[in-house]
């Protein structure tokens, strides 16, 4: 697995080399004698949230009663009240070591194959200075071969002005936490720092040399300051493992990772890019540890807190963010987040009665780590169907893993719970069609009257449907007739999705998408929804690109170039997927992978020129890629469904496909060569792949069926004692 180098000076800290191991982060970076090191840990979260909830305009009813009476201003102090709250994402801090001697040329590398961060003389070979997040523990380890001046702990600028510093993703700065002073601790071979910040919330930065160069840094958290007191004096003389043993069980633990599947893909660029986002879901999201928030366990490192509050976004950065796991199999990196909403359910409860007065679960828009409401523009941040687009986040988890605990645990308890307070909170016309009070579809029209539309609008009314039929067809697999049967005569009072013939999919019943527009939200029953076969939709499918290549990207951002990839992907146009990967690649993402939001090269794709970091940008890019290799639905699997013309040599092993399949294939001059699937329980699936005719295959559970059927390329997987194939049956 190849190396990403970084030349001398890493001037960013997000240019920096990335380190993580789900619940801590660290990014590498600085010149060739001064090296930073600046550090996270995933559930430090300020949740005050002031007076904001008791707020007598702090409700549905200001929404419904500003689009009923074309009035903003009630929207406004929903705004304004969001303001007020202090909620945040904070920074932990960093570590400046100064070397002895400058290195003539440094490189900074990340080796993604063992996690490591590596600090290298190109001229000398020396690796001055290497770095891991311990994989199966907490603490990070540092390991420096050369001689050093000094290190040092350097805290965030709590006591520094009060003040906006940019207004573009409502950045402020940490002064205006209002923390107390923190205090410094040195003791030879232990030095530390310890921030009370607010009630509930303290933490601590412990450096402690073990033997000469080789350091283990802790982040510690604790309710109060004697609790995190404690905690320094316990891990200040804990018996911390040699680091030769550290890094044997952190390697072991990230060959099982990467072992887990693997893509090759012909250009070189891309094959990066996509190790690189699999290797983030590894780094920055754990089964056990919080879920990755806008900036997973990379909170930015530039005097400020993270644009956005570095917080929880559900009308788009989450779902995406846990878009790609599925395929490459990486099941425990989204059950972090899965596991993280069951747990908020209580919370979420909480939020339907209070603010829409409704029983069920209703999810904020926009929340802290707790769950709690963060406000922002209202008609998105208090959109009722956020929580139909989480539930199909559940709905998917149980296709591709078939856990039957999962289903009956969690997955239809969320769905039933969203779908409880949706049926609530709705009405039916005089057709006896469900109507919600207020529709939007983010973020269309900005914070704007105008972004009140007809409901219900695609956006909505695509979740609704699929909150539906994924209802009826999980009450099913569960054994529950009549819940099934509930759920599809629920169905019968969804109206069709609004559709232009000439424009295809609109944003409302009354309104088509006038402009380049970031969130390509009246799409979703397209993608990700997967709603409409594009075998069965080629014209609606047609007339709606062309309507986005009419407006253009002026407004996009680098997700939507993500987004609109996987979408082509899916309608099997890989030419044109493949080309919107590169402007993604070219404009929007950093030297180290991470995507920038904004044109911030200034080439011309987009108007915004800012570079806010955000992950779900790399994963919806990691899933273009997957839509490329493999797709299934319905119990039909396609391989290559939308390669590009000039992809001619592609492989994947042990990618994931709905019904629990684990699928491995071959391609070669553009013919399939080998093709190998598994499944863990009997099951009969169609087989569509280049160069052969559609096959029904049955498959035993615990037995590969392979094509040819002599191949035996393909590692770890069990070949059927005799084929069993249908062919066109």
């Amino acid at each position: 697995m190849k190396h990403l180098k970084l030349s001398a000076p890493v001037n960013r800290w997000d240019e920096a080399v990335p380190l993580g191991n789900g619940l801590c982060g660290v990014l590498l970076w600085g010149d060739g004698q001064n090296v930073k090191l600046s550090l996270d840990r995933g559930d430090l979260w300020d949740e005050r949230i002031g007076e904001a909830e008791n707020s007598p305009l702090w409700n549905f009813r200001a929404l419904v009663d500003a689009a009923r009476d074309r009035d903003m201003t009630l929207c406004h102090r929903l705004c304004e009240l969001a303001k007020t709250i202090p909620a945040t994402k904070i920074p932990v801090g960093r570590l400046e070591l100064t070397l002895a001697e400058p290195l003539r040329e440094a490189v900074y590398e990340l080796d993604p194959a063992h996690a490591a961060g590596l600090l290298r003389d190109e001229d000398s070979g020396i690796t001055a200075l290497s770095c891991f997040c311990r994989a199966d523990g907490e603490e990070i380890r540092l390991s420096v071969s050369v001689p050093l001046l000094s290190i040092r702990i350097v805290p965030p600028d709590y006591q520094g002005e009060a003040e906006l510093l940019q207004q573009a993703g409502g950045v402020r700065s940490v002064g205006s936490l209002g923390y107390p002073p923190g205090r410094e601790i040195d003791s030879g071979t232990v030095r530390g720092y310890l921030q009370p910040c607010c009630e509930g919330l303290n933490y601590g930065i412990l450096l402690r040399e073990l033997t000469r160069g080789e350091y283990v840094i802790r982040i510690l958290r604790a309710g109060s300051m004697e609790e995190l007191e404690g905690l320094f004096k316990v891990y200040s003389v804990s018996d911390d493992a040699p680091v030769e043993a550290a890094r044997r069980e952190h390697r072991r633990w990230w060959q099982a990772f990467w072992h887990r599947s693997r893509v090759m893909l012909p250009v070189p660029r891309f094959q990066q890019f996509y190790e690189l986002c699999r290797y983030f879901y590894g780094s920055a999201s754990r089964k056990g540890a919080p879920p990755m928030p806008l900036q997973g366990v990379w909170t930015a490192d530039d005097g400020s807190l993270p644009p956005w509050r570095g917080d929880f976004h559900h009308d788009l950065n989450t779902e995406f963010s846990y878009i790609a796991y599925l395929t490459s199999g990486d099941f425990d990196c989204g059950e972090s987040f899965l596991d993280h909403l069951t747990e908020r359910i209580p919370v979420f409860r909480r939020h339907a009665e209070r603010f829409f007065g409704c029983p069920g679960i209703a999810v904020p828009g926009v929340t802290s780590l707790a769950g709690q409401p963060l406000g922002g523009w209202p008609q998105y941040s208090f959109s009722p169907t956020n929580g139909a687009w989480l539930a199909a986040l559940f709905a998917d988890h149980w296709r591709y893993t078939q856990d039957e605990a999962f289903l009956r645990e969690k997955a239809l308890p969320f769905l039933s719970g969203v779908a409880e307070f949706l049926t609530a909170l709705m009405k039916r016309d005089e057709r006896g069609f469900y109507k919600l009070p207020v529709s939007s579809s983010p973020e269309i029209h900005d914070e704007t009257l105008a972004a009140f539309l007809t409901p219900n609008s695609n956006y909505d009314q695509a979740l609704l449907l699929r909150l539906f039929t994924d209802l009826a067809e999980l009450s099913e697999a569960a054994g529950d007739a009549e819940a099934a049967a509930r759920w599809r005569g629920e169905l019968e009072h969804l109206e069709p999705l609004s559709i232009d013939p000439e424009n295809g999919l609109m944003l409302s019943p009354d309104e088509l998408l006038q402009e380049s527009h970031r969130h390509h939200s009246h799409l979703m029953a397209l993608y990700p929804l997967r709603l409409l076969d594009p075998a069965k939709n080629e014209a609606l499918i047609a007339a709606s690109l062309r309507r986005i290549d009419r407006l253009g990207t002026g407004n996009w951002v680098g997700y939507s170039f993500g987004w609109m990839a996987a979408l082509n992907a899916y309608c099997r146009r890989g030419d044109r997927a493949a080309r919107l990967l590169r402007l993604f690649l070219d404009a929007f993402v950093s030297s180290n992978g991470f995507h920038l939001n904004g044109d911030y090269r200034d080439l011309g794709d987009s108007v915004l020129k800012y570079r806010p970091f955000t992950l779900e940008g790399n994963f919806a890019a990691m899933q273009a890629i997957h839509e490329m290799l493999l797709q299934s639905s319905g119990g039909v699997v396609r391989l290559f469904p939308a390669l590009p013309a000039d992809w001619k040599r592609v492989s994947f092993e042990e990618l994931r496909a709905e019904g629990g399949l684990r699928v491995s294939a071959e391609l070669r001059g553009g013919v399939l060569i080998h093709a190998a699937l598994r499944s863990e329980a009997d099951r009969t699936i169609r087989l569509v792949a280049p160069g052969m005719p559609e096959r029904r295959i049955i498959l035993k559970a615990g037995l590969t069926w392979r094509w040819p059927v002599e191949s035996s390329s393909f590692r770890g997987l069990a070949v059927h004692s005799e084929p069993r194939e249908v062919i066109n049956g």
